[in-house]
């Protein structure tokens, strides 16, 4: 069984787990697979998410795929749009593939800076093939990533998503993390799409954003900065 998880950035179209979430079965599912489709620790079928944005509370009685991910944006992201990513995705689940696909439309320097109970994993193209995923796995990638711009009215924006997980027809609970790091002396934070609410958390910190948000569904976000006068 392949798991796609995709991501991206809202440049091709919308960007896709920034990442799109496709998920392929293959003709015959392992022991462990078996037991993953059949588990109650997902939503009911009865209650699968089509891919309506849902913000939920924290699960309290199971673990779910975790993106955190980490942008940096500098003097030199103001001039060209360039934004340093550092992300690590955990609670991967337990399959024999997964397939994490990035639909940046301008992205470079992909690289995995380590994997924890993974046995495989490589980049090809745009995308990164992992196999044997275990218990408490982890896999963290850096990449330069253009997604910083500005808008008519001489604002900015930072664009990220859509963020889903996707499995079949059915959208399930998924957890991003995003700790945006910018140079206070030089932009000031206005907003976020979507606004602070239940599910859906923003914290302003000395040269940091950092959003925290549990939800189902697929999830764009659109972070604007004005320059400092």
């Amino acid at each position: 069984m392949t798991n796609y998880i995709n991501n991206s950035s809202l440049t091709l179209a919308c960007v896709v787990y920034t990442l799109l979430t496709y998920i392929n079965i293959a003709n015959a599912f392992t022991t462990e697979e078996e037991r993953w489709l059949n588990s109650d620790d997902e939503t009911d079928v009865s209650e699968v998410n089509e891919g309506q944005l849902v913000f939920i509370n924290k699960p309290t009685n199971k673990k779910i795929l975790h993106s955190i991910n980490k942008l940096t944006i500098t003097k030199k992201s103001i001039e060209d749009g360039w934004v340093k990513l550092l992300q690590c995705y955990r609670n991967l689940d337990q399959l024999n593939q997964v397939e994490i696909t990035y639909k940046y439309r301008f992205i470079k320097n992909l690289t995995i800076i380590s994997t924890t109970n993974i046995e495989s994993a490589r980049i090809v193209k745009q995308n990164i093939e992992l196999t044997n995923i275990k218990n408490n796995s982890e896999l963290c990638v850096s990449a330069d990533v253009r997604i910083f711009y500005q808008n008519e009215d001489l604002s900015f924006s930072l664009v990220n998503g859509p963020y889903h997980r996707r499995f079949l027809d059915g959208f399930y609970p998924y957890h991003v993390s995003l700790h945006i790091s910018y140079p206070e002396s030089l932009l000031s934070f206005i907003g976020s799409t979507p606004k602070k609410q239940k599910g859906f958390s923003v914290v302003e910190k000395t040269n940091e954003l950092v959003i925290d948000s549990y939800f189902e569904g697929i999830l764009n976000t659109e972070v604007s900065f004005e320059l400092r006068k």
